[in-house]
């Protein structure tokens, strides 16, 4: 409890102002259901009398859903009555978790009903206010919020006191960066040092928002210390943004095989089209990725992306009240479905049916199954087969292995805060000879293992640290460390566990659940907390 209070403790110190301006309700609370803050919005919504610290959560809302968030440490948004008055209001409960894992509190967002729906789908502000949230509580950057009409959507205190202080001249050189940053949609970081004052200078980094592939605005950090810690700011944005954005883009598909380069024109081809498509790839080849850079270069990129497993299918007994839920979630949308098992004849002429009368919704497939048309109805055989894109598997592109372990050794560093610079070639030169039957996502996985078996002191990886990792085996044991922290070594003994499992289940989701003895609800939180694909890459 402790810990909680003095966090929330700093959070007001530093950012009260601002969450008191907020056009939308903020509310803390701790492990308990206690609450710790609440903002001038949500104070005027609950017409609430009294001393608000310390009350129950449920003294506010008829029935408050932080249940399921303190168990799961999802994301939940509901429509929710405050008891004192009878208004009807959108509600976001969030967890705020410890950078080891551990649910210190909620972050609950309440906006009322007749607001939420004014709001336009593909631009939400409440995500907005959720991803930035989350971050201000770790963070003690100067920021600012920049939308595409280049007004000022949200600023910390003194961000412009500080850079006047650098030079009276530096406002004009901020508003640049920001305009060129979004006009290129491309990551600025820049030095300005007034040449009258030798001694100042800040540093400005600049990256554009996007969301679902629409450029909504630019996210500005100033650092007026020392320079070498400019690089944390970089980090510290990146992670916002990475959050805010949820897609993938054509450019996240790396590689330059001839295989590859096919697959990413034949992606922007099949986004200007409407029929449904095929993903055909070994597991681990990036099908899901695929398919979500075709839906972000498509008209429907500020739609929603929906997914479905064909042995989800297979279980319901009631396959139309499934489908009317896609049909609905998915409006103007794309669903994926991934076919990881046959479907019974009857289901198959159902989701044809649906394939066929669900105008506006684009349908991406993706399998790792070799598609033999015995098992499958002829209409529905057709309708899967007339459009294809392959993935090669790793072995029939190891002239990518290359560019492959730079991006993901990248991706591994800013995940885990190591500093590992680069893989020796010997190395490379070894992984370029063998199989890989899990593709790049079991090369990923072993570039992880040998990242976290590293000390503070390894700079780059060589040959002598793949002794740990089997690759003919295909081995997801993780192997003791020192240097890892004890909930560290734990989080990455179950995520390898549920890997294996996932495998040996052949990324059926309720065997996986059933071998591992939990729910498949609790699986599914686990695969999301690991980042591990739904769909099976």
């Amino acid at each position: 409890m402790q810990g909680v209070m003095k966090i929330t403790a700093n959070i007001l110190d530093r950012s009260d102002h601002l969450f008191h301006n907020l056009p939308i309700g903020l509310i803390l609370i701790n492990k308990n259901d206690k609450i710790n803050y609440m903002n001038q919005v949500a104070h005027e919504m609950f017409d609430f009398d009294g001393e608000i610290l310390n009350t129950s959560i449920d003294a506010l809302f008829e029935n408050a859903s932080t249940t399921d968030v303190k168990q799961l440490h999802h994301h939940i948004e509901t429509h929710d009555t405050i008891s004192r008055n009878g208004k009807q209001v959108i509600t976001r409960y969030s967890p705020y978790l410890s950078e080891q894992g551990e649910l210190l509190g909620i972050i609950i967002l309440i906006e009322p009903l007749t607001t939420f729906h004014e709001r336009v789908s593909h631009l939400t502000d409440i995500d907005l206010f959720q991803g930035i949230l989350q971050e201000l509580l770790n963070s003690h950057a100067r920021f600012r919020v920049v939308l595409v009409d280049h007004s000022e959507w949200l600023i910390s205190e003194h961000w412009w006191d500080e850079i006047l202080n650098v030079s009276p001249y530096a406002d004009k050189w901020v508003h640049k960066l920001a305009k060129t940053a979004m006009e290129t949609r491309r990551v600025i970081k820049e030095i300005f040092q007034d040449d009258n004052i030798m001694s100042n200078h800040m540093e400005i980094i600049s990256k554009p928002i996007q969301i679902n592939g629409k450029l909504i605005g630019c996210m500005q950090f100033l650092n007026t210390g020392r320079l070498n810690e400019s690089e944390q700011e970089l980090e510290f944005a990146k992670k916002i943004i990475r959050k805010l954005e949820k897609t993938y883009q054509i450019d996240d598909i790396i590689g330059e095989s001839p295989a590859i380069n096919i697959a990413r024109e034949q992606a922007k081809l099949y986004a200007r089209m409407e029929t449904p498509i095929l993903i055909r790839g070994e597991k681990g080849t990036g099908k899901y990725m695929l398919a979500r850079v075709i839906h972000s270069l498509s008209e429907k990129y500020s739609y929603p992306f929906l997914r479905c497993n064909f042995s989800t299918l297979a279980a319901l007994n009631d396959l139309d009240t499934k489908l009317e839920y896609l049909l609905r979630s998915g409006r103007n949308g794309t669903v994926y479905f991934y076919i990881n098992e046959k479907l019974p004849n009857d289901k198959q002429m159902k989701l044809l049916e649906f394939v066929n009368n669900s105008q506006g919704i684009r349908v991406i497939f993706g399998t790792s199954l070799a598609l033999t048309s015995e098992y499958w109805d002829h209409s529905f055989y057709d309708l899967i087969q007339r459009y294809q894109i392959t993935l090669p598997a790793l072995k029939d592109r190891k002239d990518d292995m290359y560019l492959l372990v730079d991006t993901l050794l990248a991706k591994l560093n800013r995940q885990y805060h190591t500093t590992i610079s680069k893989v020796d070639s010997k190395v490379i030169e070894y992984w370029q000879q063998c199989d890989w039957p899990g593709n790049i996502a079991q090369l990923e996985n072993t570039l992880e293992n040998l990242v976290l078996q590293s000390d503070i002191f390894t700079n780059d990886i060589s040959k002598n640290q793949l002794k740990n990792v089997d690759l003919k085996e295909n081995n997801h044991e993780h192997t003791a460390n020192s240097n890892l922290t004890l909930q560290t070594a734990i989080d990455q003994f179950e995520k390898n566990h549920i890997m294996l499992a996932l495998q040996q289940n052949a990324f059926n989701k309720t065997k996986t659940a059933k071998s591992l003895g939990v729910s498949v609800r609790n699986l599914y939180y686990k695969m999301d907390k690991y980042k591990i694909e739904r769909g099976a890459p």
